[in-house]
């Protein structure tokens, strides 16, 4: 096998398993009090907690401090 073919098939392995545990993810039923049709509002969720962060931070308090803060804690 090439070594280059074998470098990226390692590096790829990263991003596919990151999609198959997001996809599980949705797939699964939500536990209660969430309705468990409600899986368009989980990828909304998934979507919001990607791109807009800031929302999150009143929400979770570790979200305020640096990574090494909060280990240190």
């Amino acid at each position: 096998m090439n070594f280059f073919v074998f470098i990226f098939l390692t590096a790829a392995l990263i991003p596919f398993g990151l999609g198959m545990l997001t996809i599980i993810h949705f797939m699964r039923a939500p536990k209660a009090p969430a309705d468990t049709s409600n899986r368009i509002n989980r990828i909304r969720l998934w979507w919001f907690a990607l791109t807009r962060p800031e929302l999150f931070v009143d929400s979770f308090e570790w979200l305020k401090h640096d990574e090494l803060d909060n280990v240190n804690r």
